[in-house]
């Protein structure tokens, strides 16, 4: 199958993006207010954090109603119109769906777990104790407890792959398969471009309930402080006969006459050969992202490595890269030796950019935004600390966006806002910044535009030719045209040096200082500095 080009999505951390009210909390209209911001910025769409009924224990994963907006960030008939006006000017509008699992609020749960003689009683993944009381199986979450809960009223365990206010829908109940599907219809009909399916490979479990087989780490092996990972995740995730499920979802996608896309997200400690068949064949899904990949690198030797497992496994099948979310430490903060620079950041999208398939940047990397500091009486991200021992949580990357570097709030919102804006985040305002030449958010429209005029980035196969910790070399090739892109991620200059089976002409990167040609194959580059060149195959 030949994919069709796939699109740059800025994802928007709703809550935090733009308060139109006064009531602390980003919403729907403040997205409507800044949609030149997107136009200008240059991005295909914009893709939302869940933005459905919640009791928000989880901040919108755990829903109560998949086809209700939740009214801290407006109505149904607002977000119709958050699409209608961004379609006037060329931007779609995706959302991030959570359908693996609901909150334990919801009707649905509710009535299934009141007995085991009701009309939704098989809704939820239900199992009774064994013989010891103990659950009806070995199964862990990702933070390394019990995939089972007891439920005194129902008496019996339920399923939660991921926090126990959280459990997983039975989805070999044909009635929980429509319900699915009804909502999808609803939200497409809607106007929506596309969805994001989180936690896309978690949706079907082993029937029989099978115990998962232990792995064989060596005594010495780092994974030994993890639980989860004493496992081989054989029968709680990535079963063979989810496909069938997605297939169904890629019908109802081909319905329609203007092109629907389905992406997913998926976490798996083997995940490329997943993603291989989830968006390879073209009957279930467009592109897939993993939380494992790039989103967690630190340097470039993890960066080479991801992606060597990435092509070596999945072909002709699409990625969504992303090197940063709202549930991880920003990149600009991350990455070994960046500490927020400026050119760090902007290296960080290049890399992005050059990538083929989707890519997503999330809200702030645009701006450079490093981790920012919550004081600990000011932070909401209570289950962080919580699963995961002397973790303060995620509240570093959610922070609003700071609009106007000398406004109350830096111009996120005319109230006390849900998280306290950084101060230190003043300097990378969006007013401070359109205005700077040089800063990473006019490098960033650059790059949009730059990577747009270029058919070998958008539709060119892509492979690894050399990396180490502060070096990467990729080589993008599409009909006649082969691209060599260079980046050294580290404060230091670097040397590389390129054995080329034809002269390259350098070509000019938008906002990035120039490099010199090759000398003798060998390339100089900068701290947090690029080159790419073009061969001639012709």
């Amino acid at each position: 199958m030949t994919h069709p080009t796939l699109p740059v999505l800025y994802y928007v951390y709703v809550r935090s993006f733009y308060d139109s009210n006064g009531d602390g909390i980003g919403d729907i209209n403040g997205i409507r207010e800044k949609l030149d911001y997107f136009a200008w910025l240059g991005v295909d769409g914009i893709l939302l954090s869940p933005i459905f009924d919640s009791p928000l224990s989880d901040f919108g994963y755990d829903i109560t109603n998949l086809r209700g907006i939740n009214p801290e960030y407006g109505t149904l008939e607002q977000f119709r119109l958050l699409i209608k006006e961004a379609s006037e000017k060329g931007i779609d509008v995706y959302m991030d769906v959570v359908a693996n699992h609901t909150s334990s609020q919801h009707p649905w749960f509710k009535e299934s777990s009141s007995n085991s003689d009701n009309a939704k009683k098989d809704w939820y993944v239900w199992a009774p104790a064994r013989s010891d009381g103990t659950p009806p199986n070995n199964w862990l979450t990702i933070f390394g407890e019990s995939a089972w809960r007891w439920h005194p009223t129902r008496g019996e365990y339920y399923l939660h792959n991921t926090l126990s206010n959280q459990p997983d829908l039975n989805y070999r109940h044909p009635d929980v398969i429509r319900e699915l599907l009804g909502s999808v219809r609803f939200w497409f009909e809607t106007g929506v471009k596309g969805l994001r399916l989180d936690s896309v490979n978690l949706f079907l479990h082993d029937d029989k309930l099978r115990n998962n087989p232990p792995k064989h780490l060596g005594w010495q092996d780092p994974a030994r402080a993890d639980p989860y990972k004493y496992q081989s995740q054989r029968y709680n995730i990535s079963r063979p006969e989810n496909i069938h499920l997605l297939k169904q979802l890629r019908v109802i996608a081909d319905g329609y006459d203007e092109k629907k896309w389905l992406l997913g997200s998926l976490s798996d400690p083997s995940p490329y050969p997943i993603i291989d068949r989830y968006t390879s064949e073209g009957d279930a899904l467009d592109a897939a992202n993993v939380f494992e990949s790039l989103s967690l690198c630190q340097d470039f030797q993890q960066v080479g490595e991801q992606l060597q497992q990435f092509y070596g496994a999945v072909h002709p099948g699409q990625a969504c890269w992303s090197t940063g979310n709202h549930d991880i430490a920003r990149v600009a903060s991350r990455w070994q030796d960046a500490n927020a620079h400026p050119q760090a950041a902007k290296l960080l999208l290049l890399l992005l950019a050059v990538l083929p398939g989707a890519i997503s940047i999330y809200q702030g990397e645009e701006l450079g935004l490093p981790e920012a500091n919550v004081p600990a009486d000011k932070r909401r991200d209570f289950f962080g600390k919580q699963v995961i021992a002397n973790y303060i949580g995620r509240d570093g990357c959610r922070t609003p966006i700071p609009w106007a570097a000398n406004a109350p709030h830096l111009g996120f919102s005319n109230g006390e806002s849900w998280l306290p804006p950084d101060p230190n985040h003043a300097p990378y305002s969006v007013d401070e910044q359109t205005h700077q030449e040089d800063s990473v958010l006019t490098f960033t429209r650059a790059l949009l535009q730059w990577r747009k005029t270029l058919a070998v980035l958008q539709k060119g196969s892509c492979r690894v030719l050399a990396y180490n910790q502060a070096l990467i070399v990729l080589e993008r090739h599409f009909k006649e045209h082969t691209m060599i892109i260079a980046l050294n991620g580290s404060p230091q200059d670097a040397t590389i040096r390129l054995n080329l089976p034809s002269p390259a002409q350098t070509f000019a990167i938008p906002h990035m200082a120039h490099n010199e040609d090759i000398i003798q194959h060998a390339l100089q580059l900068s701290p947090w500095q690029a080159w790419v060149g073009f061969m001639s195959n012709g």
